[in-house]
């Protein structure tokens, strides 16, 4: 018997589709938009864009303001600090659990993660880079068998996704991030507790360090 595929809703496909273009700041922070033209643009009726638009705002990824219509939500400089120091306590704690408990097939899985992640900075594919990145952040989270902390990390790599591709922005960044995951990688396969949640922090101070310059330039 043939399986059926779930099907996609256009309300999700608008969402969806939206979403993608507010996270890779193809919509700009503070853009205005319209629901016209963003049906138009993605060939969808205006009902799924008006249903997308309803989610967006409670994702905090636009504002809907009486009078005025829809804009981009900005980019605050303050959220983004909160998301830090959130990322900071929880992913510490994943990091250093994931050094204790990880399995060997759970470190080989973050090895070939890194390889791919690798050339997906060689090849400059951002999309690639981003999915990666958050591949490897849910491996430890992964390793840490942690499933509460799992989706606490799940949704501060949400909000911090916008941020993400703002600071991939500045050359050779991505580079960087991946010499990072290597020592985090390091610090998991030795069994070194310190040594892993170093690592981490130095990863995310990094990311810190190179959004807030992004954004204040912008």
């Amino acid at each position: 018997m043939k399986t059926v595929g779930k099907r996609v809703s256009l309300r999700d496909t608008a969402y969806d589709e939206i979403r993608k273009l507010i996270v890779t700041c193809e919509l700009r922070p503070g853009q205005p938009l319209t629901v016209t033209d963003l049906a138009e643009a993605l060939n969808i009726g205006r009902t799924p864009v008006i249903q997308a638009i309803d989610r967006l705002a409670v994702d905090g990824l636009v504002d809907v303001m009486p009078r005025k219509g829809i804009v981009v939500s900005p980019v605050s400089l303050d959220d983004f600090m909160e998301v830090v120091e959130m990322r900071m306590v929880n992913e510490t704690a994943a990091v250093r659990w994931a050094a204790e408990r990880a399995s060997r097939a759970e470190i080989a899985m973050m090895e070939a993660n890194l390889a791919a992640i690798w050339q997906a900075a060689k090849d400059r594919n951002i999309e690639e880079f981003i999915s990666l990145d958050r591949d490897f952040h849910r491996l430890i989270t992964q390793s840490a068998s942690n499933r509460i902390l799992g989706d606490v990390l799940s949704s501060l790599h949400d909000k911090a996704l916008r941020f993400w591709f703002i600071s991939l922005k500045a050359p050779d960044h991505n580079i960087r991030v991946c010499e990072q995951h290597a020592a985090v990688i390091e610090g998991i396969k030795s069994g070194n507790l310190d040594v892993a949640e170093k690592a981490m922090r130095e990863h995310i101070a990094s990311f810190q360090m190179n959004a807030t310059s992004q954004i204040m330039r912008a």
